[in-house]
């Protein structure tokens, strides 16, 4: 089994904490993974797992015992009590399961949109400021097609179109020419999206 094979899948939702609270995670996810499978997932190919971590020799909680012992021992008071809560969290969340969630909810201007919709939408924005035409309608359109653009974009949760609308009210408030609400309300005809299906997931109404 290789390193991908062992790691659990990530979830988009690691964009909504700071990078310092991703790191975090990520330094504990080699942990965990060591304690599941004997070795954390930068070990060289063809390494053996250290004895008190072999899943051959020593059962899960005794790894989680052996685990919180290394690190007390290297400053990080830990018990085997923490090890297994981690370890549950990370098998049934992933990545996101070993993030401090008071992180996340550090970021309250826009709720529960993630940053990354935020960011999108920011752009669209920006290149719409010269173009009075153009309605918000058209920047909701041009956010999602930024969106689908983007690799690590894939599967995130995309907010209601009422969402969109209050986003872009407190985004383009930023902006000394805002894009034109006008006829919005009374616009059926967009553009058309990308042919294929979205990789984006939308949140129901």
């Amino acid at each position: 089994m290789t390193s991908e094979e062992r790691r659990v899948p990530p979830t988009a939702r690691i964009a909504e904490f700071p990078e310092k609270a991703a790191e975090q995670a990520r330094w504990w996810e080699g942990h965990i993974l060591e304690v599941l499978h004997g070795l954390p997932p930068d070990a060289p190919h063809g390494a053996v797992p250290r004895p008190e971590f072999d899943p051959r020799r020593c059962c899960l909680a005794e790894r989680e015992r052996a685990k919180a012992a290394e690190l007390t021992a290297a400053g990080h008071r830990m018990t085997a009590s923490g090890i297994k809560q981690r370890r549950q969290r990370y098998q049934r969340d992933g990545l996101v399961g070993l993030a401090d969630g008071r992180s996340a909810k550090k970021l309250p201007d826009f709720g529960q949109i993630s940053p990354l919709v935020v960011e999108a939408m920011r752009q669209a924005i920006a290149e719409t400021t010269d173009a009075s035409s153009r309605t918000v309608r058209f920047t909701i359109w041009r956010t999602k097609e930024i969106l689908e653009s983007r690799e690590d974009a894939d599967g995130i949760e995309l907010p209601t179109e009422r969402t969109l609308y209050r986003l872009f009210d407190k985004l383009a408030s930023a902006h000394t020419r805002p894009v034109r609400r006008g006829h919005a309300a009374r616009c059926r005809r967009v553009r058309p999206a990308r042919s294929g299906r979205s990789r984006l997931s939308r949140r129901a109404s």
